[in-house]
Formats: C-alpha cells, sequence, structure tokens
C-alpha cells in the first residue's frame, strides 16, 4: 500500500518500481544513456515505450539522437514533465517545427508529471498497453488501421487536451464533446456526482447515502436544447444512477425497441419518450459511462445518445433516425471508455486545482484580516483598493484608443493584480503596532505622563503655599513687609492657571495638524520650566522626545516614525517574495512593492522612475491614495467626497507624480464609483 502512494520524484524511483511492481511484471525496464542524460525504456513484446525526461525534450540537440527502437506502430513516446517544464512547456517544443525527430513526429505522444505515485504511473503505463493492443488488433483488420491509428492518436491527443483545462465547466463541455467525437455521437449529457451535505464550496470525504447527481450540460448537433441544471438521486430509478451504483458501462442499442413492462428491461429501464415528442427527437441507441477518479471512486456520468454512421450528418426526420442510426459498436466504447478514463483523471485534477485555489483565496483573506485587525481604523483599505485597482484593470482592458489601446490583461493577470492589491500592505505586521495606530503626536502613555507631571506640579505649588500659610500662622512676624494670606493665595492660583494655559496648549498641539504661528517657541519655553520632584531633584515640564513629538509641523507621526511606517513596503515585499507564486502570479511581489514609487522618483522605497514603474502598480498607486482620501472609516480625518478626493489626485497628475492616462481613465470610466454605492458598470471587454 505504501508504494501505491509513495511518490515517485526520480528516473531512479521510477525505473526502480517499473521493475518490482507485480502488475507490471510482463514489462521490462532500462536506462538508456544520452551524453550526460538518460531516457526510461520501457518493453512489452511488440512495445516500447521511451519515458523522456525534461532534460532531454527541452534540448532539440538531444532530443534528434534518440533514436526508433522498433516499428513505427509499435514505440509509444511519453514525455515526462514537472514543476518547471511544463504542460505550457511541452506543447511549445512540439509545436516548434523540426525541434523533434521525424519518427518522433509520427509516433503516439502520451505524458505524465513527475513526481507522480505508484498506482498513477502504473495506471498510465497500462493505459498504453491498452492502447497498444487496440492498434494491434486494428492492424489485422487491414483497411481499417489507418481509422484506428488516427482514433488512438486522438485519444492520445484528447489525453493532453483534457489535462490542459482546468476550468471545470470547460472541462467538463469538453470532456462531453471529445466522448461524442470518438463514438460518433449525435448527443450527449455530463454528470457530476457531488454531495448532498453543504462543505463551503470544499470537497469532502462523505458516504455514497449523501451522494447526488447534478446534471451539468448537454450538447446536440440535430436539435438545440435549452434544458437548465438539476439534480436528481443516485438510485435504481435512472440509467445514470444504475450505471453509477453498478460501475459500470451501460449500452442500450435502441431505446425504442426496450418493452413497456420495465420489468422485462435490463435494470427494469422504461424509456419515457415525451422529451423526444416535445423537440421533435428521438433518443435511441444511448451509452452511460462513469468517469473514475484515481482511487476508482466514480466521481461523474457521461451518457450518450445516438451513434451516427456518419458523424456530419443532422437527425431531422424519423427517416434520418431509421437510416443513420446505428447502436454503439465495441470499438467504439472501448475508446469513449478510455477517454472516460482520462477525463476522471482530468476531472478529478481540475477539482483539486479548484480546492487549491480556493484555499490560498482563503489564506490571502485571512492575511488581509489579520492586517486590519492590527488598525481597525483602516478596516476595508485592502479590500477597496483591490476593488479600485481590478475595475481599473478592466477599463484599460476594455479601451482600444491611447497609451494603453494595445494593454489587455488576461485571466491570470487580473488574478496577479487582485493578489498584489489585496497584500500591498501586508508590510504593516512588521511595524509597531503602536505607530500604526497613531492618532495623535504624542501616545496616549505619554499624555498621561505629562498630565501626571502637570498634577504633580500642581501638587507642589499647593504644598508650597500650605507650608508658608503655616509658618505665617505660627510666626506672623516672618509674614514679609505688604504681604497678606490673599496675595499668597493669588500667586498660587496664577501659577495654577499657568499651568492650565500649558496644557490647553499642548492637547492643541497634540492633535495632528497644523502646529500654530509660534508653537515651536512656546513648546520650548514650556519645556525650560524646571520643578523638583518628591525626591527633591530638578525636572523639565517637558522631556526632549516629548516635545520632538509635538513639533511635528503636520500630522502625527515624527521622521523616525513615518520611516517606519514607509518600511511596510519592504515588508510587503519580503513576505511575498517567499511565496511560491508559480510562473503565471510571478509579479504579485514587484507590483506590491512599488505601489507607494511615483513617476518622478519622489516615491518610496526606491525612488523609481517612471520606467521602473509596472502598469499594475501606477493603477494601485492612484487606487490606494483614492481611497485613503475618499474612506470614511478613519476617526483622525474627515473622508472627502469623490469630487475632492479626484481634485487632489489631478495635483499629483499636474505634479508628475501619477500616470495622467490611467487617471484620465479612472475618472472618465468612473471607475471609483465600485466602492461607493450605486457604482456604474464598464462596458463590455474589448475584442483581443
Amino acid at each position: 500500500m505504501a508504494a501505491e502512494t509513495h511518490p515517485l520524484e526520480s528516473i531512479a524511483q521510477v525505473i526502480a518500481f517499473t521493475a518490482q511492481d507485480e502488475a507490471l511484471k510482463g514489462f521490462t525496464v532500462a536506462l538508456s544513456a544520452l551524453d550526460e542524460s538518460g531516457f526510461i525504456h520501457i518493453k512489452n513484446e511488440s512495445l516500447h515505450i521511451l519515458a523522456l525526461p525534461p532534460e532531454i525534450w527541452t534540448k532539440p540537440n538531444l532530443l534528434k539522437k534518440v533514436t526508433n527502437p522498433g516499428p513505427s506502430t509499435g514505440t509509444v513516446v511519453l514525455m515526462l514533465t514537472n514543476k518547471t517544464s511544463t504542460m505550457n512547456n511541452l506543447n511549445d517544443v512540439l509545436a516548434t517545427p523540426g525541434a523533434i525527430p521525424q519518427w518522433m513526429a509520427e509516433a503516439p505522444v502520451q505524458t505524465a508529471t513527475l513526481p507522480t505515485t505508484g498506482a498513477v504511473w502504473r495506471s498510465t503505463i497500462n493505459n498504453i498497453l491498452q492502447l497498444h493492443k487496440f492498434f494491434l488488433k486494428s492492424d489485422k483488420i487491414g483497411d481499417d488501421l489507418r481509422s484506428d491509428s488516427e482514433n488512438i492518436k486522438s485519444v492520445m491527443s484528447i489525453s493532453r487536451e483534457l489535462n490542459g483545462e482546468r476550468d471545470i465547466p470547460k472541462l467538463l463541455n469538453l470532456i462531453l464533446l471529445k466522448a461524442r467525437e470518438v463514438c460518433r455521437a449525435d448527443a450527449g449529457s455530463i454528470y457530476t456526482i457531488e454531495s448532498s451535505v453543504e462543505t463551503n464550496g470544499i470537497t469532502a470525504h462523505h458516504k455514497p447515502d449523501d451522494e447526488i447527481l447534478h446534471f451539468r450540460f448537454t450538447q446536440n448537433h440535430s436539435v438545440k436544447q435549452n434544458l437548465s441544471e438539476f439534480k436528481l438521486p443516485i438510485n435504481r430509478n435512472s440509467i445514470v444512477g444504475n450505471a453509477v451504483l453498478n460501475r459500470d458501462t451501460i449500452n442500450i442499442p435502441d431505446l425504442y425497441a426496450l418493452d413497456s413492462d420495465p420489468e422485462k428491461n435490463p435494470f427494469k429501464i422504461r424509456h419515457d419518450r415525451s422529451w423526444d415528442e416535445r423537440i421533435a427527437y428521438q433518443s435511441r441507441s444511448m451509452l452511460t459511462l462513469p468517469m473514475f477518479d484515481i482511487s476508482h471512486q466514480v466521481i461523474g456520468v457521461i451518457q450518450l445518445i445516438n451513434c451516427k454512421k456518419n458523424a456530419a450528418k443532422r437527425l431531422l426526420t424519423p427517416a434520418d433516425f431509421a437510416s443513420e442510426v446505428c447502436p454503439f459498436d465495441a470499438k467504439s466504447v472501448s475508446y469513449v471508455e478510455i477517454v472516460a478514463q482520462q477525463a476522471g483523471i482530468a476531472l478529478e485534477n481540475a477539482r483539486m486545482t479548484e480546492e487549491i485555489q480556493k484555499l490560498f483565496d482563503g489564506l490571502v483573506d485571512a492575511s488581509v484580516t489579520a492586517i486590519e485587525q492590527r488598525d481597525p481604523t483602516t478596516s476595508g483599505h485592502s479590500h477597496r483598493v483591490s476593488a479600485l485597482t481590478v475595475e481599473l484593470a478592466r477599463v484599460v482592458d476594455q479601451t482600444d484608443t491611447g497609451k494603453y489601446g494595445k494593454v489587455s490583461f488576461n485571466e491570470d493577470e487580473m488574478r496577479e493584480i487582485r493578489y498584489a492589491s489585496l497584500l500591498h500592505d501586508f508590510g504593516k505586521l512588521g511595524v509597531r503596532e503602536a505607530v500604526l495606530v497613531k492618532a495623535n503626536k504624542l501616545y496616549p502613555e505619554d499624555l498621561a505622563l505629562i498630565q501626571e507631571r502637570f498634577n504633580l506640579v500642581r501638587a507642589s505649588y499647593e504644598i508650597d503655599y500650605l507650608k508658608t500659610q503655616l509658618n505665617i500662622m505660627q510666626r506672623p512676624d516672618m509674614m514679609a513687609l505688604g504681604m497678606n494670606p490673599e496675595q499668597l493665595q493669588a500667586e498660587r492660583d496664577q501659577r495654577n492657571r499657568m499651568l492650565d494655559e500649558f496644557m490647553t496648549f499642548i492637547q492643541r498641539a497634540n492633535q495632528p495638524t497644523v502646529l500654530e504661528q509660534g508653537g515651536f517657541d512656546r513648546l520650548k519655553d514650556i519645556a525650560n520650566i524646571h520643578f523638583h520632584d518628591i525626591n527633591n531633584e530638578e525636572r523639565r515640564l517637558l522631556q526632549d522626545h516629548e516635545v520632538k513629538a509635538l513639533s511635528v509641523s503636520r500630522g502625527s507621526l515624527t521622521a523616525e516614525e513615518f520611516a517606519e511606517i514607509q518600511s511596510h513596503v519592504v515588508h510587503t515585499y519580503e513576505f511575498l517574495r517567499k511565496i511560491p507564486w508559480g510562473k503565471k502570479l510571478a509579479n504579485v511581489p514587484q507590483i506590491a512593492a512599488k505601489h507607494h514609487e511615483k513617476l518622478d522618483g519622489s516615491g518610496y522605497p526606491t525612488s523609481a522612475v517612471a520606467e521602473q514603474i509596472p502598469v499594475q502598480s501606477r493603477m494601485m498607486t492612484i487606487s490606494d491614495i483614492y481611497d485613503a482620501l475618499s474612506a470614511a472609516d478613519r476617526p483622525y480625518k474627515k473622508s472627502l467626497p469623490p469630487e475632492k478626493s479626484l481634485e487632489i489626485l489631478e495635483m499629483e497628475v499636474k505634479a508628475g507624480k501619477i500616470d495622467a492616462d490611467l487617471f484620465q481613465l479612472f475618472v472618465e470610466s468612473k471607475a471609483y464609483m465600485v466602492v461607493h454605492q450605486g457604482a456604474n458598470k464598464t462596458g463590455q471587454k474589448k475584442a483581443s
């Protein structure tokens, strides 16, 4: 069992498994050296399988040295891909004229991906053997040789095509189309098996009793059908249900030849002709095949209707059905069963890809939540910037004039923009929370210390006053000439009023606004006032760091704190570049890292200039500034209406800091309205 699931990552491991696996004992396997590389040569009687690793098929000079070890009808080329040399790379090689030897161009080509598991590798080799046996069998037929050869190549081509599609709706339609093509079916439907238990979109292990059949798509070459998706239980009341429960193909030569008594029919089937009559169609021959995943669990069903003698013929009249429709023959069934096997694996892979995508999206959303929980005052900022940037990207993608008329973004590039926008502030996790949420020039604890200090001074004034009063009561002759108790009290009150004025001024200066005229000098004057603490040590009313904080001319941050805030961009880049984004999303770190750069080089962290700033970052800069101005969730500033926010952005444009063409598209399309109620939608996507 361990060998079934143990990953096969290297050529050596694949050779060892093939040589030792009981199910593959009919094969011999060896490593064929080629210069400093090598490939796997697997042989079974007249079948030769050449498994070529990327080290060979990515190098034309090595690939051309690979010779055919057997007759052209007995060699199958198995191209091995991996994480770095992918299916797309292989397709590029196969599409390049002269990149592969002539004999290889005429031979069947199959693919497999490393790392794999023993079960998958065994299935791959056995599928190739099965195809080869069909090939040999067709060779004996003579006149059918050429047709069968094309069918086998077509089936292999279908395998590559199915495994290259990850969008599940597109894949299901493609599976149905290819299954119909293989056996000349006029129509068909495809079902998937799903859990009836809610799992938030993530596939979960569930009991068979919890499973249902989900009708997804139908195709018909002869008539148009408008069928909505529906779900039905898995039971003996339907042909597809029987196919699932029996885990086997059901081939009915002619539904119209069934007995009116279901008890006399296979699987107690009853054919209801009411739908046929409604659309003027006849469902005659029917082939129903289950699709299996790698664990051999049924995950879907293909149902094909009306095998035709001439695939191009449309069935429009009763005579057409009588003359053209025939039962699905054994050879067609064999081919379409292979397609169904490949389809099951492709569907499982697509589902896994979808789940990984959902998992990753969940991690991104969780990361954004972590950012916003540290600074609740900017909650929602990352999602709004993402919405704004993606909307502006759609506008750029749709425009066909001006500077960005030829710029377009595919689906992966739009995801790249969305992820970069959502995570553009992730580096704030590396900024001290006190700095991140600092609303005033002084931290709350610093202001509290100043207030306690003033209370201490006020208490010392009171003590001085009471001591003097006590001394006068004990020694009236000690009172200075002209001095009386009322004057002493007035002097105390005057000193307290001065403290109150100082504190009022400090509280005004603490606000994140422009410091009032003369404020710097007054802060210095206050700082130069000394008092004695309870230890009779001389101290100043304001400490140096407090004067520095209160002296900030505008805003709430000192130069050092502002630099710390700016460092979040560097933290963002360092975090994002550690994530293996893959080829399609490789630009996410760079896009996010440059959203604070300005075209004139006045931005941060690298002072990049226009040609060094990608268009995705330029769009995010506009979105980031707009949301900072218009957002209503920041208690230390009032939100600005869209018009005023756009005016400020326009000033940045005129100063040469942000992209004028992108800003014009942002304004004219009203892309900014996506974050406001009643958002206007942009037009249709331009033709690519």
